[in-house]
């Protein structure tokens, strides 16, 4: 992408086409003020574990601030960089983000007894250890084929573009096995939700469903634009950035600044409590909350 071997439009210019100064203003100005709220909510709220949707809102608000810098000046190699890499790599951090959620849910919702591999298909207490670590696998495989895209060279851009396809995959069956453990435990939790006097979590687990679906169409569009090409139809025609990675991943953020962990869950911190029993999540818990401050 970084190669002007293959520009079409301006010469000299990192873009396959006449970018957009207004939809790159638009997606920064909403990007920014998501983050705003995200910040302030993980401050407010004390939900030291959401660190890692604080910084992938953070990496989307300064990458599209970047897009803005480059559409305005199409030669500028480093606005570029910042806008390329920074929106690519933040949707994995928010993948993070779902799995961490997701396993707090299952963890203080599900009845002891059914805490096992054959009801889940993953125990609570390692679903967040395990896709974690995944998507950490993932994530720094495509820093790598990220950094090696900005190259000036070809080549080495091309390598670039394969490393990040692998990191993709590796994101995809991750998290494709993870969203299907998701939505199979939105309908399995039926059988025990019936004991719950208060049922706001399936609110939150609605939202992590909906972000999970999200992140993982823009992940099979990445995929699809880095196996057709620099000159494929998705890496030439603007449309389909804005379509299919800055409006799915917005919602993303939108979503949980709505259904924020810390208004349904009872512990936001770093560890997960040890609970020999499930405990009652309600919309009350944001009070609960701000009483032990």
């Amino acid at each position: 992408m970084f190669s002007r071997t293959h520009i079409h439009l301006i010469d000299a210019s990192y873009y396959d086409y006449d970018p957009s100064k207004g939809a790159a203003i638009a997606f920064a100005i909403l990007y920014t003020g998501s983050f705003i709220y995200t910040l302030f909510q993980y401050i407010w709220l004390k939900s030291w574990f959401w660190l890692f949707m604080v910084l992938a809102a953070a990496m989307e608000s300064v990458g599209y601030i970047g897009r803005v810098v480059s559409v305005y000046d199409t030669t500028n190699r480093n606005a570029y960089i910042v806008q390329f890499v920074l929106i690519f790599l933040a949707p994995a951090l928010m993948a993070a983000s779902c799995y961490m959620a997701m396993g707090r849910v299952i963890l203080h919702v599900t009845p002891s007894s059914f805490r096992n591999i054959k009801n889940l298909w993953v125990p609570p207490r390692w679903m967040t250890p395990i896709f974690v670590t995944c998507d950490i696998v993932a994530f720094l495989i495509q820093v790598f084929g990220a950094t090696s895209a900005t190259s000036k060279d070809p080549k080495v851009v091309q390598r670039g573009y394969n490393v990040m396809k692998v990191g993709l995959v590796i994101q995809l069956v991750c998290f494709g096995f993870f969203l299907v453990v998701s939505l199979r435990f939105h309908f399995i939790s039926k059988k025990f939700e019936s004991s719950w006097p208060d049922r706001q979590w399936k609110k939150l687990l609605m939202a992590i469903n909906i972000a999970s679906g999200l992140i993982f169409a823009r992940s099979i569009y990445r995929m699809v634009e880095f196996t057709t090409g620099f000159d494929g139809y998705l890496s030439v025609h603007e449309w389909n950035f804005y379509v299919f990675e800055a409006a799915l991943m917005l919602p993303v953020l939108v979503l949980f600044n709505l259904y924020h962990p810390a208004k349904f869950l009872t512990n936001v911190g770093w560890r997960q409590q040890r609970e020999k029993s499930h405990l009652p999540l309600s919309g009350s818990s944001l009070q609960d909350l701000s009483s032990r401050k």
